[in-house]
């Protein structure tokens, strides 16, 4: 009798620990889940990127393909990363609201293309002769957008540091070698910083995302398009636009965003991984790559276009015209920032400020 009932307390004592452990299991689950930082220390995690440009791009072979080896390196397997490129899952006129709203996880912003939101301060990078390459761009933007973006913006997504493109030259489907020559041409623009420039040169704006840019060249829905000769080499914009005229007007402010709530969902430790190695790498990988493509791409337009366009070098003169003109775009912005609610001559003073502190040369 003694041993039947040792052996029932013993039954007993064994499912109240698995009921325990179970419970204990649901626990770590439901906490992994709900953005509380607090994931099981053992769950792979999926992190899905959208590259809106195509898998020869340089983006994805000097940038996204690097960041998912380091991810995955960093965090011991814990996460696993998939690239979709060609803009498979969205364009990149749309990635704040897809990373916004979970679509997938991590892109990158082109802030010209989202004016109208709370990346608008970021757009101030883009305006003409703010800057010539990413270099400078990168940590003047950080320490604006510290000061007048990132709070908002973090309230729904991860905001990581922003960098920039190499500096824009002109693409065009006839030679342009003076402000005369852009008279009623149909320029496109990226975005509402832009219209005030390309009105001041005479031209007609026409706004295009950069995945329609090449059809539009192609088909006349534009006779020019101010873009990056990186960029451009792997979109071969050179094709339908074969006269480059080299200005380095501008550039162009790009930030690495992610989902807010795949990055709530992961334990704490990922988390600092990705706030002190991972998101800071990534846009230092953007910088890097505009950097070292930048003199190779000038070389192969130059070889691409002989005998069918020309690449056009400016005197000194002709180039001054363009920077005096480049002033009513900044006339413009104060007025918009303005009526946004934002302080635009404060912008403007702080941004020059930055800029004098970095040594870097103010626009005009």
């Amino acid at each position: 009798m003694k041993k039947f009932s040792f052996t029932i307390f013993s039954l007993f004592f064994i499912l109240m620990v698995l009921v325990a452990c179970s419970d204990s299991s649901s626990g770590e689950n439901e906490s992994a889940n709900n953005g509380s930082g607090t994931g099981a220390a053992g769950e792979v995690y999926e992190l899905d990127i959208n590259n809106w440009q195509s898998s020869s791009h340089h983006y994805a072979y000097n940038v996204w393909e690097p960041w998912k080896e380091l991810v995955e390196e960093k965090t011991n397997g814990r996460i696993n990363v998939n690239i979709h490129h060609g803009s498979a899952l969205g364009k990149s006129s749309s990635v704040y609201q897809d990373v916004s709203g979970g679509l997938y996880d991590v892109s990158l912003v082109v802030a010209n293309y989202f004016y109208d939101t709370n990346f608008f301060p970021y757009t101030i990078g883009n305006l003409p002769f703010a800057f010539e390459g990413p270099e400078v761009a990168a940590d003047v933007l950080k320490e604006f957008g510290e000061k007048y973006a990132n709070e908002d913006l973090s309230q729904d997504i991860i905001v990581m540091p922003p960098t920039s493109t190499d500096g824009y030259d002109l693409f065009s489907t006839e030679p342009i070698r003076s402000i005369e020559d852009l008279e009623d041409l149909k320029m496109r623009v990226n975005g509402k910083s832009e219209n005030a420039f390309v009105e001041a040169l005479d031209g007609v704006p026409v706004s295009l995302s950069t995945e329609d840019t090449y059809e539009g060249l192609e088909r006349g829905m534009i006779d020019t398009a101010f873009y990056t000769p990186i960029g451009a080499v792997g979109i071969q914009y050179y094709e339908p636009a074969p006269y480059i005229t080299q200005l380095a007007v501008s550039v162009t402010p790009v930030v690495p965003i992610m989902n807010k709530e795949f990055y709530e969902s992961l334990p704490e430790d990922l988390q600092q991984i990705f706030d002190e190695e991972l998101n800071p790498a990534l846009t230092d990988l953007f910088t890097e790559s505009y950097v070292t493509e930048l003199e190779s791409s000038h070389e192969e337009l130059k070889e691409v276009v002989e005998g069918r366009g020309e690449f056009i070098t400016l005197d000194d003169t002709e180039f001054d015209r363009f920077r005096e003109l480049g002033k009513s775009a900044w006339e413009a912005w104060i007025e918009d920032a303005n009526s946004k609610g934002y302080d635009g001559q404060a912008m403007v003073d702080d941004f020059f400020n930055i800029l004098e502190e970095s040594d870097y040369p103010l626009p005009f």
